[in-house]
């Protein structure tokens, strides 16, 4: 029977005293996974290549200060509403909701001045017979950053004996709340650090994607990818049409198609052509953002390694952005009783 271990360790103290926590997940075939309960997030990702070589495919630090002060979201868990929502604020049933922004910003970005990458979430592992988890949970009060309710989330991710690492995603709230959680994993299959992504061949099964304005803000309008440097229905590199894209790179939310049997479809391929690694998406996600981090400084990530621009992709599974505006789009609005509960997979 195959063995997935799971360790946990020291990661740092907040100013306060309180200990950071960070577990490691390991399978016989090599791969492993990091997390650390400040922000529930994904601080290491390591598999092999076709030469059984590992590496580092994630962005991350190895210290806590630098998750406490940076502001990409390397690997975090984000929420309570991820993306852009115009303004900070929104309108359910003839009611007015002002949420928080984000320093240096108009609008409420991915969850707003502390949203859930910010927060210490409360862990426990369990195993079954194919693989091991870590679950984080975290109360979020009524009116944290502007938001209706008092949210109960939980959010696990798991190692398989199979390389997947699986994500999923659980809410209760005790009124009606907009809720959208996703991880901000930053990637790069030829390894973390190791120049930019532009080689990594891309294929996303989606023939249309949200539009935006000059802030990247939801319009409530959808296009469609032919004939754009959108289009990856079949395989591109990422660079090939880069050049094409006024700011410089991806960064926009693709509309999947609709879920046939609850179950995570599959929506993107990358390969990696000189390791061979490639990286499936799958997910049960309405949306998925493509962002080709065109806005990274150059950054001390972990190991002494630097990343610059485009030095990795991000594959967001989430709703579409805008949804608490534009009713056309699926609700983000979860209600007294019902439960939120999203998968997403990365094989």
């Amino acid at each position: 029977m195959s063995i997935i271990v799971c360790r946990s360790s020291e990661f740092g103290k907040l100013s306060n005293g309180q200990v950071i926590t960070q577990y490691t997940l390991s399978n016989e075939k090599g791969m492993s996974i990091s997390i650390i309960n400040y922000g529930a997030t994904l601080t290491s990702v390591q598999v092999p290549d076709s030469n059984g070589n590992r590496h580092e495919l994630t962005l991350g630090f190895d210290q806590l200060d630098d998750y406490i002060s940076h502001e990409f979201y390397f690997g975090a868990t984000i929420g309570r509403v991820a993306n852009r929502i115009a303004n900070a604020h929104f309108n359910y049933q003839k009611k007015d909701y002002y949420l928080s922004k984000n320093k240096n910003f108009e609008h409420h970005l991915h969850g707003g001045e502390k949203g859930l990458d910010k927060r210490v979430w409360r862990a426990h592992t369990t195993s079954q017979k194919n693989q091991t988890s870590v679950s984080f949970s975290y109360l979020s009060p009524n009116g944290d950053q502007g938001y209706p309710g008092n949210l109960d989330i939980e959010v696990t991710y798991s190692l398989t004996t199979n390389n997947e690492l699986k994500i999923s995603f659980q809410a209760k709230t005790d009124q009606a709340t907009p809720v959208d959680l996703t991880n901000h994993a930053y990637w790069n299959l030829a390894g973390a650090g190791n120049g930019t992504v532009l080689n990594h061949v891309l294929q996303i099964f989606s023939d249309c994607y949200v539009v935006t304005d000059k802030d990247l803000l939801a319009t409530g309008k959808l296009a469609e990818v032919k004939g754009t440097p959108f289009d990856f229905r079949k395989p591109h590199s990422i660079g090939e049409r880069i050049q094409d894209i006024a700011i410089g790179g991806y960064d926009l939310c693709y509309v999947l198609p609709p879920l046939r049997n609850h179950q995570p479809q599959f929506v993107a391929r990358i390969n990696e052509p000189i390791s061979g690694r490639s990286l499936e998406v799958f997910t049960t996600q309405p949306g998925l953002q493509f962002y080709t981090s065109n806005t990274l400084r150059d950054y001390l990530i972990s190991s002494g390694l630097h990343t610059h621009r485009n030095g990795a992709f991000c594959m967001e599974t989430q709703n579409l952005p805008g949804a608490v505006k534009y009713p056309e789009f699926p609700s983000p609005f979860l209600l007294s009783g019902n439960n939120y509960q999203h998968e997403t997979i990365y094989r």
